[in-house]
């Protein structure tokens, strides 16, 4: 059995070529029926978010649609990065189950992250670049809109 080195190169660049259109198109999928604009994206995910306040208890929710999947008794956490600083937020339910969602082989993740006041003041002055959603087995890095730009 012979093989070449470039040969294996040559099928991985295909490959993730490939891989690369077809993200595209199943982000364009995600879209579609959604009138929003979305906060971040990564390759197979769309994230919305925003500050929120109920009675005083302030919280960033995410809304995440795509191949993000999880169904954990462990919680989740989001790292959000800015230019000058890191934040690590940790989601205030332990129980989280991600939905079906209306496209094929897509699902819609609600979480709700802990945060204080003076932390919405630092990211208000600040310009998020990413945030990574880490929880079970999912680890997932968005791109902001800004960022991309």
């Amino acid at each position: 059995m012979k093989f070449s080195l470039n040969n294996i190169r040559t099928a991985f660049n295909k490959n993730n070529a490939s891989n690369e259109s077809q993200d595209a198109e199943y982000l364009e999928k995600l879209m579609a029926p959604i009138e929003d604009k979305p906060f971040a994206v990564s390759n197979n995910n769309i994230m919305f978010a925003g500050m929120n306040e109920l009675a005083g208890y302030y919280y960033f929710r995410a809304v995440i649609v795509g191949k993000f999947k999880v169904k954990t008794f462990k919680g989740a956490e989001i790292i959000i990065k800015c230019k000058n600083f890191e934040m690590t937020l940790k989601s205030n339910m332990d129980e989280l189950n991600s939905d079906f969602g209306e496209v094929p082989n897509s699902f819609i993740t609600a979480i709700d992250f802990d945060i204080e006041k003076k932390q919405i003041e630092k990211l208000n002055k600040s310009k998020i670049q990413s945030l990574r959603v880490i929880s079970k087995r999912q680890d997932v890095t968005f791109k902001t809109a800004e960022s991309e730009s």
